[in-house]
């Protein structure tokens, strides 16, 4: 073998070498960050926090001895919410200001082979019991319990609440549909859920303080949800007043 071919072949085996070796580090940067969501950056209430090991502790501007506290809560899930190939990390985490509130949040780490990107966080709830994070078609479910708007903080959360995220370029929304809304409310409110004929044109959850929303006669009507607030009150499409 001349040579020439013996430099050529060196030269094969070592392009081969450094392709194999760049491969296996990019991998790895990968392994390390895509799944490093307690290190990284998120938008809260329009202000950035950065967390460390899942912990960041801020002083308030106009009180130097009272501290932001934001913390990893945990309720993972696991999934390619911005389709970029790299695994993402829904979770939820806590935030306190020293008082007696516990403010509950809805973020995303974006998996980033240069380190976790985070996205801005949507509030669940204050002092809420968080159950479950799911990932339904791509988007994210929460679902947590939470207590009625009449009753104190103190009284155990016992509403359940199912509320949809979805992933809008590095942009987090809620996508809840109406009916969910509208549901979770009657019941935050104090109200129950029932069955009823309804006109024809009506949808589940109508507006019962208004007339005639069900005083169609039987053969106009159909079957829909609706919200019964009690004596002396009425669902107006939002909330029972």
């Amino acid at each position: 073998m001349n040579q020439n071919k013996k430099g050529l072949i060196l030269v094969a085996i070592i392009l081969i070498i450094v392709v194999v070796a760049g491969y296996f580090i990019y991998q790895s940067k990968i392994e390390k960050n895509i799944l490093d969501p307690k290190n990284c950056t998120y938008t809260v209430e329009g202000k950035n926090i950065t967390m460390k090991d899942g912990y960041s502790e801020e002083g308030i501007a106009y009180d130097s001895v009272s501290k932001v506290i934001t913390q990893y809560f945990g309720n993972e899930a696991f999934h390619d919410f911005n389709g970029d190939r790299l695994s993402d990390t829904a979770f939820i985490f806590t935030q306190n200001m020293g008082g007696s509130g516990t403010f509950y949040y809805l973020a995303v780490g974006l998996g980033d082979i240069s380190g976790c990107k985070g996205t801005n966080a949507i509030f669940l709830g204050d002092r809420i019991s968080p159950q479950t994070t799911e990932v339904q078609d791509g988007n994210i479910i929460v679902n947590y319990a939470d207590r009625r708007i009449d009753e104190p903080m103190v009284a155990h959360p016992s509403i359940g609440v199912t509320r949809q995220f979805a992933l809008e370029g590095v942009t987090l929304k809620e996508v809840t549909s109406e009916e969910s809304k509208k549901e979770q409310s009657c019941l935050l409110s104090g109200g129950t859920i029932e069955a009823s004929l309804c006109c024809a044109s009506t949808s589940d959850f109508p507006n019962l303080c208004l007339i005639g929303a069900c005083g169609c006669s039987p053969t106009n009507s159909h079957q829909v949800k609706k919200c019964n607030c009690g004596e002396d009150k009425c669902f107006n499409g939002t909330e029972c007043i």
